[in-house]
């Protein structure tokens, strides 16, 4: 069976407010007996992130280093270089989007007014596909006619070959999964055929509005029915590159969802939180560290003001790889909502040691 990401209901949890956020996880690792801890944070380099990085440092009295690249790719590498600066590691990460949604995208105005998809990067790369599905799922339609449901397929999907792999993403249907038997006969685009029973079953009530008038397939066209291709660069280090590598297999998940943009961060999110997790616990020589990581969705409410849905957490107590501990969404919220909120006994001029006027 395939691996699926988490549940989108699973994921979909409160926001909280940075700075009661931050002074949880200070109280959590000051109680763990961290000691010379270094904040670490991967995140996408867009300007909407950096009072965030900031606060983050100013709980923990030290300015933060940075492991992600654009669009909250990580480089895990990047451990052996912070593992210079610190002994214990707190690490934050994950990606962003904008607040403000819109027909599945989350949007927020950048200085100069203007409102833009937020990441950018990861609705940029999204669009293609979504592009392609919302044109299947129309092109696709169910009718009722004597002996039951029917379905007319396009002949540019049926002549499609599944192996067929270009530079250029394609979506091609699982034939078997939506048809039963041959083909009953020709239609001016495709062939009709009868509905698959077990699609039919599994959304009764919605095809019971089905009459002999067609419709599109909708929505019923689920991650079962179809899939991608496009021929993937896996030497090619660009952020484009690497991000879509690391999402590609989950890209129909991404595109049936009712909050798409949403999706594609979560799951990038997913994806790079196990990648530096496993890294950690294989590869990263820690010794006697003790390492805490938090991650999970930032929500931009302005390109100033953000807060954040903790998702996925990873404790490993004095370098024990084996004992490294994992936490849900739900159980990594319950840990931090048992700790005090620290208040920094600075303020936020004096831990950057300006010295007003």
């Amino acid at each position: 069976m395939p691996i699926s990401p988490p549940f989108e209901n699973l994921l979909d949890q409160p926001s909280t407010e940075l700075m009661p956020l931050f002074g949880r996880m200070r109280s959590l690792t000051d109680g763990a007996g961290f000691s010379g801890t270094l904040p670490v944070v991967w995140q996408c380099s867009d300007e909407s992130q950096k009072i965030k990085k900031s606060l983050f440092g100013y709980v923990y009295d030290c300015p933060v280093f940075n492991l992600g690249r654009v669009g909250a790719l990580i480089d895990p590498t990047r451990l052996i270089s912070a593992s210079h600066h610190g002994r214990d590691l707190v690490i934050l990460g994950g990606s962003h989007i904008g607040a403000e949604k819109e027909d599945g995208v989350g949007y927020v105005e950048r200085v100069h007014g203007k409102v833009a998809p937020c990441c950018g990067m990861l609705h940029r790369l999204m669009i293609p596909y979504l592009i392609l599905y919302h044109r299947a799922s129309t092109l696709v339609t169910l009718f009722h006619s004597p002996g039951g449901l029917k379905i007319e397929i396009p002949y540019k999907y049926l002549l499609r070959k599944g192996t067929d792999v270009h530079d250029h993403p394609h979506l091609h249907l699982n034939i078997e999964r939506l048809v039963e038997g041959d083909a009953l006969g020709d239609a001016s685009q495709g062939k009709v055929y009868r509905l698959n029973p077990e699609l039919a079953k599994r959304y009764q009530h919605a095809l019971s509005a089905v009459t002999d008038k067609p419709v599109s397939i909708g929505k019923i066209l689920d991650t079962s029915t179809f899939y991608f291709t496009k021929r993937l660069n896996s030497a090619n280090h660009d952020p484009v590159a690497l991000l879509e590598a690391s999402v590609f297999d989950f890209l129909p998940d991404v595109v049936t969802s009712e909050f798409p943009h949403r999706r594609m961060a979560d799951i990038n999110t997913w994806r790079q939180f196990h990648k530096l997790a496993a890294y950690l616990t294989e590869s990263f020589d820690s010794g006697e560290r003790n390492i805490f990581m938090l991650a999970g969705l930032t929500l931009d409410h302005s390109i100033k003001k953000n807060t954040f849905i903790p998702q996925f957490g990873f404790w490993m107590q004095e370098g024990r790889a084996l004992q490294a501990r994992y936490y849900n969404a739900t159980e990594i919220i319950g840990l931090l909502e048992e700790q005090k909120v620290y208040t920094p006994t600075k303020t936020f001029m004096q831990y950057a040691e300006i010295d007003p006027l």
